[in-house]
C-alpha cells in the first residue's frame, strides 16, 4: 500500500497564510492550486510589478495583465519558452529577420 506524501508533510503554521486569502487544504502547497481551469486567482505583487502591469495597461493593472498574457502569446508562437533567456531569444530572432530583409 502506497502512503500519499499529503498525509506525510506537515502543514506550515496558518500565521503565514494572508488572511483573507486562499484556504491552505491538507496537501496542497502554500498559494492557490495549480488548476489549469481556475479563472480567479490571487497573487501579492511588489510597487514595481504592480507599475509593470498599469504601463502595459495603459494605467489599468488588469489591462496591463491581458496586455502581457498576449505579448506571451506571441512570443510562444514564434518559438519562446519560458526556460529560454528572453535577451538570447531576441537577439537571435531579431538577427535571423534582418538577415531575411538584406536577402530579399
Amino acid at each position: 500500500m502506497t502512503t500519499s506524501l499529503a498525509l506525510t508533510l506537515p502543514s506550515p503554521p496558518r500565521r503565514n497564510m494572508p488572511s483573507k486569502a486562499y484556504k491552505r487544504t491538507p496537501g496542497r502547497s502554500v498559494g492557490m492550486p495549480q488548476d489549469m481551469t481556475a479563472q480567479n486567482f490571487n497573487r501579492r505583487i511588489t510597487a514595481e510589478e504592480a507599475l509593470i502591469l498599469a504601463t502595459a495597461g495603459d494605467g489599468s493593472k488588469t489591462e496591463g495583465f491581458r496586455n502581457l498574457l498576449s505579448l506571451y502569446r506571441e512570443l510562444h508562437n514564434i518559438g519562446f519558452r519560458s526556460c529560454m533567456s528572453l535577451q538570447e531569444f531576441l537577439d537571435v530572432h531579431i538577427h535571423i529577420r534582418r538577415s531575411e530583409t538584406k536577402i530579399n
